[in-house]
């Protein structure tokens, strides 16, 4: 397993000083008997049924790290990743296709780099949301990630009609890094529509709940900034406003929720805060695009 973490981390580009940190505690993990045997267990519980009990898991590598002293968030890093060398068999068994592998388990490293920039903690705070990916829920399909739900709403557009039970594709926008451009966004819908075609019916639609789609940023935004052009790609179906100022650390890279001592390094920072100074608060919006 060593040599096939070194070989993930090479693979999908983690800075040297994180995979060597993420080594580091692998080899504690090894050298404790309780900590292997917990990992060992939480490996076996995984390769013999995809739908293992998530709650076990969890539980079994956080008191691995309680034994040898690491965090928590670590652990868990450490486990997923860990799970993607037998979720790679089950994408050949699947007939899945190394490139969308690949897209799918970045998301690993875009997780800790977050967790590494807002906690300090080379890690996950996000284990329930990994789960998507091990469990084959969740693919990444270009720019964007997918994963098959119920509309739950009733819509109409052109004679296309969506009723609440309809299946669609909905949409999450990882932090990868890539630009929200529409041209990668549309390659991504097509992407998608080829890999889903035989589970979503007609018409074929996507929905997304973000805060990118927050209605506010027609007076905020720029009208030719990637995020607004994405905001057109749907049609408008709701909005909501988030307790305590919620997304800001999307935004500012920080859990900080006083408006004054928010960064200004981007013209987004600078767009939020001048909103959140004013007494404007965050949210998100909904959003449907049929194909």
């Amino acid at each position: 397993m060593r040599n096939y973490l070194e070989s993930f981390f090479e693979k999908y580009e983690y800075a040297k000083e994180d995979s060597e940190y993420l080594l580091c505690c692998y080899d504690k993990i090894q050298s404790n008997q309780f900590a292997k045997e917990c990992y060992d267990k939480a490996l076996a519980l995984y390769e013999e049924n995809i739908n293992c009990e998530y709650s076990d898991i969890i539980d079994l590598v956080n008191n691995a790290a309680k034994e040898i002293y690491i965090y928590e968030y670590t652990a868990e890093l450490l486990i997923f990743i860990m799970y993607t060398k037998k979720l790679k068999e089950r994408y050949i068994e699947k007939g899945i296709s190394e490139e969308i592998f690949d897209t799918t388990v970045k998301d690993f490293r875009y997780q800790m780099e977050t967790c590494k920039r807002i906690k300090a903690i080379i890690g996950t705070e996000c284990a329930p949301w990994c789960l998507g990916f091990v469990r084959m829920e969740r693919f990444g399909l270009g720019r964007f990630q997918y994963e098959v739900i119920k509309f739950g709403l009733d819509y109409e557009k052109d004679g296309k009609v969506l009723t609440p039970d309809s299946l669609v594709l909905n949409v999450h926008i990882p932090a990868s890094g890539q630009p929200l451009s529409e041209e990668l966004a549309l390659e991504s819908f097509s992407l998608a529509k080829e890999f889903y075609k035989d589970i979503i019916g007609e018409p074929f639609a996507f929905k997304c709940s973000s805060w990118l789609l927050y209605p506010e940023h027609e007076q905020m935004l720029d009208h030719n900034s990637n995020i607004y052009k994405f905001m057109k790609l749907f049609d408008y179906l709701g909005y909501g406003i988030k307790k305590h100022n919620g997304d800001l650390y999307r935004i500012f890279g920080t859990y900080e929720a006083r408006p004054e001592y928010l960064p200004e390094n981007t013209s987004l920072q600078r767009a939020y805060k001048k909103h959140l100074l004013n007494g404007g608060k965050t949210g998100y919006g909904i959003g449907v695009r049929l194909l």
